[in-house]
């Protein structure tokens, strides 16, 4: 296997959908939000079938319950709008993985990270998140790799000490 693992792939629309929504998936608050918001619909529900005689509590309680079952389709939709102004949507990528850092280059422009600028990754289906924090993560498609790749880039991160979140 390579010392340094070369990737290339195409950095679209859909791909950055794929993973916004396996980062959010991931996210356990919005999990308990949606539970929450199901209640809340549950509930304003009954309210409007006559089990109480607010219609104002009902309806803000639907709004509420709607708003938080939808707040992950919203969040990645603010997110592809952000992604839509990164300098490389759109653009095919040349990422070189080593056991001293991520490159990145897309013409005549790239830049590179040093291992210990990564709080953490996660390899989820759609490939490898590799996060500088919380919200904040490069990822690499498994599409773009393959299985020898996939396995040489996880013992490149525990080699370098990258958490698995």
């Amino acid at each position: 296997m390579p010392e340094t693992i070369i990737l290339n792939y195409q950095l679209t629309k859909d791909l950055w959908r794929l993973f916004f929504e396996a980062h959010y998936a991931c996210d356990r608050s919005l999990k308990m939000r949606y539970l929450w918001g199901i209640i809340c619909i549950i509930i304003g529900s009954l309210g409007f079938g006559g089990f109480y005689e607010s219609r104002l509590v009902a309806a803000l309680l639907l709004g509420t319950g709607f708003f938080a079952v939808l707040s992950k389709q919203v969040l990645v939709i603010k997110s592809l709008r952000s992604a839509c102004h990164h300098p490389f949507f759109g653009k095919e990528l040349t990422v070189s993985v080593s056991l001293a850092e991520l490159s990145v280059r897309s013409g005549n422009a790239g830049y590179s990270q040093p291992w210990n600028n990564f709080v953490g990754y996660r390899k989820l289906d759609p490939g490898f998140l590799l996060y500088h924090d919380h919200n904040a993560f490069f990822f690499i498609p498994s599409s773009a790799m393959t299985a020898g790749y996939q396995k040489r880039i996880e013992q490149i991160l525990e080699a370098a000490e990258v958490s698995k979140l």
